[in-house]
């Protein structure tokens, strides 16, 4: 029930620092490194998550090695496991806020894009402003699929704490909690593809800018 961490993030324009001319290169500079600021918080959550997701997974396997005799213990490890479930969903939330904000300082590409009067460097921004879009879409896409994951561990979890749960429903329960999980992997290295896709036209387009100026 792990997923795969988010592990890929876009790096900030710290290539065009040594771009002193063109307002372009300078506007771009800006937009980027106050983007990749606002994902922070997004990438300070990765670590917390990846460490419960591990620790949780570990009171799972633990509570399935347990006997109906240890029921006590059951319910102590599924609590715990409610909690860090829980712990986990405002950690999204606050990586989705992160990004959301990220994607409101992104807007000022439109500026760069507006003022650049040399059309190569106008097509790769444009090209740049559609691939980071992509990218928000594809982070949104994994935080509704991982939203529905920890619902439904949560209410595994909750199943767990009945004393009158089914093993057949336990079964079926956590089938659909690995199905999810699959989903939201894929998620993830689509969203991994993107950044990675992203980091590769942002440098492009940085040669593009530097081939202006000369």
């Amino acid at each position: 029930m792990k997923r795969a961490v988010i592990a890929t993030v876009f790096s900030s324009a710290l290539l065009l620092g040594a771009c002193s001319g063109p307002a372009a290169g300078e506007q771009l500079d800006g937009v980027l490194k106050n983007t990749f600021e606002a994902e922070k918080e997004y990438r300070e959550t990765q670590g917390e998550m990846e460490k419960l997701e591990k620790e949780e997974q570990e009171l799972f396997e633990s509570i399935m090695s347990l006997t109906q005799e240890q029921q006590e213990e059951v319910k102590g490890h599924a609590e715990e496991a409610i909690a860090s479930a829980e712990e986990r969903l405002e950690l999204l939330k606050a990586e989705t806020a992160s990004m959301d904000s990220a994607k409101e300082n992104f807007k000022e590409i439109d500026t760069v894009i507006a003022e650049t009067e040399d059309e190569a460097v106008k097509s790769d921004l444009e090209a740049l402003k559609a691939k980071m879009q992509e990218r928000f879409e594809a982070h949104a896409v994994f935080a509704e699929a991982y939203e529905t994951l920890n619902a439904q561990q949560q209410e595994l979890y909750e199943m767990l704490l009945d004393d009158e749960a089914n093993l057949q429903e336990l079964q079926k329960k956590a089938l659909a909690v690995n199905e999810q999980n699959t989903a939201v992997q894929e998620a993830v290295e689509a969203f991994n593809t993107q950044t990675e896709e992203f980091n590769e036209l942002k440098n492009k387009t940085i040669e593009t800018i530097e081939k202006s100026e000369q």
